[in-house]
């Protein structure tokens, strides 16, 4: 496919053929356009976003782009992060922008919507209007945001987290531009995405990063900055010009890269979500150099956080930073939690590092994820994301406003209902690849092969695939074989299949497919615990993929679960109020008793209470929840 590769001389553009990246992926995520989910809580999430995105006013989300291009807005600004204070740092203005790039872009690519298109197509020559009215390559929302750009070039540089100079995280902001508008060319094929987004790169580049030293690049990269070493990679992907890539090589942060590649946990007292999309960065850096001290920190990284610092609904961190294993008990107290932002970068990151090394470890993390974190995250009514989830036993969620809140969670909030299709399957050199059991129909164009997937992995004890090709053919189908699953077997057109697993730990089945197949996965599952990280008091329950939670009633909640600035569930419980079971930890998932098959639900006996409802956490909302139990030692 031919690319914008940049500019000629007088301003011409020049084209020439991408260059691949030197490193070879092993597999390759399909087209989210080939990939339609069927029906199931993923498809609802799903609507439930594309309602969103169309529910918001373009306009009102270029509200400060026009005022700092000098042109007049033509709606007003959203209120929330978008327009009003937070922490004395001023408005993150604009910056949900380029999420919304993002979101639309793919949410158009999974769905089909001409209606998100056109918006798309409007914003973007929006955009362009703004910047040719800047005249400079320069398109944000921050206040006076060519000033504070000067003073940063000049080296007058005084950074924390989350400010540079006084203003939060501009980087950060540039950062979510750039890959919004990459989304936009990727997904939706807008040339002049890819033209606005080129001159955003070069004047950050030429206009600050060439002004700087290495040493006040780092001093830079001490604020919140995302992952903008990923978007001057993208950029060098997508035109083959050498200074971007030049320029992500500046970007990466030192204090974050060194460490880790040496495989090092550093990351106690670090905000969290901060760190992650680094990571992302130095992966997509490796990728186009073959140095391969950025794959390593980035597989460290991963690894360190999935295995140190994860909660059972594989969320990280409380109150948005990493602490030492040993705290985990004292932590699950707090009234934050993981941050919703955190997961969602931790499953681009896993996507990232299983398409060079795919393995069912990384398929069953993002599993975890996205069935427990990501899907618990959205409130059923009006599909708004929650900042925190509170892990203290006997706690609720409170989610986002439409129009008032726009917290950095709201931001990746707004995509993650546009990519739930991406994971499900990818494809390897010989073959296909089946990572996640979610109803879905796969359409592999060049092979001439539908996969169809029907599954409800709470109510029955099967998965059955239709495949269809348009002639007899060869290839290798793999299916993930996870923990939780007990005594696979597979039936393929009728007859038991030996099973027979591959070094990555999925099934595999390499055969002639007729035109017509059908694959019936049979299994059975049970109840489990896992414990709290260095705990000897507190488990959690889990049924297959879910986990379970009790509900615990209204006791003292808020009037609306809907907050404007507040992203914190504030209204605590007694902890003398939560009960606990009257047996040892390995005895607790024998004594679920099943109450209903359909909707599935369990009852669990407590100390000095009545029996208490169990289901997946993902289901409770509006309501306390309890997923940790102290148990008797």
């Amino acid at each position: 496919m031919l690319l914008l590769a940049g500019w000629g001389a007088g301003g011409v553009f020049a084209f020439s053929q991408s260059l691949p990246a030197p490193v070879p992926e092993e597999t390759v995520y399909f087209p989210l356009k080939d990939i339609r989910l069927l029906d199931s809580p993923f498809l609802d999430l799903q609507q439930k976003g594309k309602e969103y995105l169309l529910w918001l006013n373009p306009d009102s989300l270029l509200h400060f782009y026009r005022i700092e291009a000098g042109l007049p807005p033509k709606a007003g600004a959203y209120a929330g992060w978008e327009s009003q204070d937070v922490w004395g740092a001023g408005p993150l203005r604009g910056g949900f922008l380029g999420f919304y790039l993002s979101s639309a872009s793919m949410m158009w690519q999974a769905t089909g919507d001409k209606e998100l298109l056109r918006r798309l197509k409007y914003v973007v020559k929006e955009l362009a209007r703004c910047q040719k009215a800047g005249k400079d390559g320069f398109i944000l929302g921050i206040k006076d945001g060519r000033k504070l750009f000067s003073e940063v070039a000049s080296g007058r540089i005084q950074t924390n987290n989350p400010t540079v100079n006084g203003a939060w995280a501009p980087v950060y902001l540039i950062n979510k531009m750039m890959l919004g508008l990459s989304a936009a060319y990727t997904q939706c094929g807008s040339k002049e995405a890819l033209s606005v987004l080129i001159r955003l790169a070069d004047w950050f580049g030429f206009q600050v990063l060439d002004k700087l030293t290495d040493e006040q690049v780092q001093r830079l990269l001490v604020c919140e900055h995302g992952s903008i070493n990923e978007s001057f990679t993208d950029v060098y992907a997508l035109t083959g010009e050498k200074r971007f890539l030049d320029w992500a090589g500046r970007l990466h942060d030192k204090a974050m890269w060194m460490p880790l590649s040496q495989g090092k946990d550093i990351l106690f007292g670090w905000h969290a979500n901060t760190q992650i999309p680094k990571f992302t960065g130095f992966q997509k850096y490796y990728l186009y150099t073959g140095d391969e001290r950025f794959l390593t920190a980035a597989m460290n990284f991963w690894n360190i956080v999935v295995h140190n610092h994860t909660w059972v609904i594989g969320g990280n961190s409380v109150g948005e930073h990493f602490f030492p294993e040993e705290e985990f008990e004292k932590k699950m107290l707090l009234l934050s939690g993981p941050e919703t932002c955190n997961s969602v970068n931790m499953l681009r990151l896993t996507e990232s590092l299983f398409s060079l090394r795919p393995d069912a470890e990384k398929s069953a993390y993002y599993e975890r994820v996205l069935f427990n974190h990501i899907l618990s995250a959205y409130d059923p009514e009006k599909g708004m994301c929650c900042y925190f989830t509170p892990m203290r036993p006997g706690h609720y969620r409170i989610y986002a406003s439409r129009d008032s809140s726009f917290w950095c969670c709201g931001h990746t909030g707004l995509e993650s209902p546009a990519k739930l299709g991406k994971f499900i399957y990818s494809h390897d050199s010989d073959g296909v690849r089946v990572n996640l059991f979610i109803p879905s129909v796969l359409s592999w164009k060049d092979k001439g092969v539908e996969l169809t997937q029907h599954c409800n992995l709470l109510e029955t004890d099967e998965v059955e695939f239709r495949l269809k090709a348009r002639r007899e053919q060869r290839f290798v189908l793999r299916i993930r074989k996870p923990e939780w699953m007990k005594n696979p077997t597979f039936i393929i057109n009728g007859k038991e299949e030996e099973l027979v697993t591959d070094s990555s730990g999925y099934c595999l089945f390499d055969r002639v497919w007729a035109h017509d197949n059908k694959i019936v996965l049979k299994y059975s599952m049970k109840p489990y615990i896992e414990r709290l990280k260095k705990s000897d008091k507190y488990v959690a329950l889990l049924y297959g993929p879910y986990v379970l939670a009790g509900r615990f009633g209204k006791k003292n909640l808020p009037d609306s679960f809907w907050s404007t600035m507040n992203n914190t569930a504030r209204r605590e419980l007694d902890l003398k109020e939560i009960p606990s079971l009257a047996y040892v930890a390995d005895a607790v998932a024998d004594n679920l008793k099943v109450i209903s098959r359909n909707p599935l639900r369990f009852s669990l006996p407590m100390n000095g209470t009545k029996e208490i409802t169990i289901e997946p956490f993902y289901k409770i909302h509006f309501e306390r929840y309890i997923i940790y139990w102290l148990t008797e030692r």
